[in-house]
């Protein structure tokens, strides 16, 4: 059944090589920082506390109050459980992995002229903080009788002015509507100058594909950090951190369309596969203050430049699979696959400023709180053809800065400490969207010995997201909740 075609002349252009898109800025400029079982006991509210190799990550000056040279690394398990609601059918999904949230060595320098006050003592820290982890797998599914992707597709060739000659389809889209031109789910009509899929010809009444898409993802952002501290007369505390982050993000995706019946014509069903996968290394500098006016009260403050990704790599390709009816009760198959893609780029994450407190409650324990600022419509994309203009724009006007805060508490009883957290990570969407919004709990248990310790966390945390299988004008979105737990196991030695 290959269709008559029509021929168009278009001047093309090479969009489809700059792969990336507002939600990979939005994906690398959101943290949410791993850490020691204490650190992320109290919700990561540990900006004022210190004495934690974590707040290397967030206010270095943290690493001033250390007396000791420390060392100590946290395992962690994190499972990832997702609910999806689309279009009233529900789905479920569920992903874990094992890693690492820090692992981390402390030390700490006493002044010679301590006695006679000024500097009380120096700090030197590195170590590998977890600042992301991307596991996660998400199944969606359900009935729809309003559009196909293939209803995109064609919609997208038809918005050409002056047409688009079919030739040159793969060219242009080789990674998906020339897939759907390949595999013949697509075709040009002589008859109206324009291109169809048996969806968009037949009658409304009939038209109704069941979808379903599952994506899975896996990976981290772990940065390694190299931190300096200073004491000065046990009141000032100073801090510097440069970050150095490691990104490694992993996505596969399958959507499918089925037709249960024969009402529309030829079509019956199609399988479409795409793979991504990025690798990118930066650079950062974190600069911290802690002030302490009185033994009962600490504030502390901290900025962090923007995180210059140099050499950002995407790789990615797709394939295409359909069944067709050519002839009643014959279903033929027709299959295709990408090029593999490959693209460089440079990217810069947002600056973000931190400020904390932390009252102590003499030997019994503390309270804390702290506030991020970050605008994430700071992020942009950038390489040697200034290619990113139109995507920046879009990162500019989409994003906003979102209310995030984080608050804990930590008790003493003798050797052993009970602790609890709380974090809100507001919505990253300008226009009042509160998808995307992250709530986090947490508690934890440990044990202060002389010379050892050990640590255990809980972390609950939960995200509302809406997601599309394609144009949101043409689709409605799948309503997905992603709720994560994690266990995190801190060990660690002073000397």
């Amino acid at each position: 059944m290959k269709r008559q075609i029509i021929s168009f002349v278009l001047l093309l252009t090479v969009s489809y090589l700059t792969a990336q898109n507002a939600s990979d800025a939005l994906r690398y400029s959101r943290i949410f920082y791993g850490g020691s079982a204490r650190f992320q006991g109290l919700g990561g509210a540990f900006g004022a506390v210190g004495a934690d190799f974590s707040v290397t990550a967030t206010n270095p000056a943290g690493i001033g109050l250390y007396k000791s040279a420390e060392m100590s690394f946290s395992p962690s398990l994190f499972i990832n459980h997702s609910i999806s609601d689309y279009n009233g059918t529900n789905g479920t999904d569920t992903k874990g992995n094992v890693g690492m949230g820090n692992l981390g060595l402390v030390f700490s320098i006493p002044s010679s002229t301590a006695s006679k006050g000024g500097f009380r003592g120096f700090t030197v820290a590195f170590g590998v903080n977890r600042q992301n982890d991307y596991n996660s797998r998400v199944t969606m599914e359900g009935n729809n009788k309003q559009s196909s992707i293939l209803t995109d597709f064609t919609n997208k060739l038809n918005s050409f002015p002056g047409g688009i000659s079919p030739n040159m389809i793969n060219d242009q889209y080789p990674f998906d509507i020339g897939l759907a031109y390949g595999t013949d789910l697509i075709y040009a009509d002589s008859a109206s100058n324009s291109y169809k899929s048996d969806f968009d010809v037949a009658p409304p009444a009939q038209r109704a594909v069941y979808q379903r898409k599952s994506v899975s993802s896996h990976g981290s952002i772990n940065e390694l950090n190299l931190s300096f501290g200073a004491n000065y007369e046990d009141k000032l505390y100073f801090g510097a951190t440069i970050g150095i982050p490691f990104i490694r993000y992993f996505e596969t995706s399958q959507y499918q369309e089925f037709q249960n019946d024969t009402s529309i014509h030829y079509f019956r069903s199609l399988t479409y596969d795409q793979s991504l996968e990025t690798h990118g290394t930066g650079i950062n500098l974190k600069i911290g203050v802690i002030y302490r006016p009185a033994n009962w009260f600490r504030i502390g403050a901290a900025i962090h430049t923007p995180t210059y990704y140099g050499n950002m790599r995407d790789s990615w390709n797709s394939q295409m699979t359909a069944e067709i009816a050519y002839e009643k009760n014959t279903i033929t198959t027709n299959y295709q696959e990408s090029p593999l893609g490959t693209y460089d780029y440079q990217m810069t994450t947002p600056f973000r400023a931190i400020g904390s407190i932390a009252f102590i409650i003499g030997s019994y324990g503390l309270v804390s709180g702290e506030y991020e600022y970050v605008n994430y419509n700071q992020a942009r994309f950038y390489d040697s053809s200034n290619g990113y203009n139109d995507l920046n724009k879009e990162i500019k006007a989409k994003y906003t800065s979102p209310v995030n805060v984080r608050a804990g508490t930590e008790w003493r009883i003798q050797n052993f400490r009970v602790r609890g957290g709380f974090g809100y990570y507001g919505s990253p969407y300008q226009s009042g969207i509160k998808t995307g919004e992250k709530y986090l709990v947490s508690g934890g248990l440990g044990y202060r010995g002389k010379h050892f310790f050990c640590d255990l966390a809980y972390i609950w945390s939960q995200t509302k997201d809406d997601y599309y299988f394609y144009d949101s004008a043409l689709v409605n979105p799948s309503h997905n909740i992603y709720t994560a737990h994690s266990v995190v196991a801190t060990f660690g030695v002073r000397f």
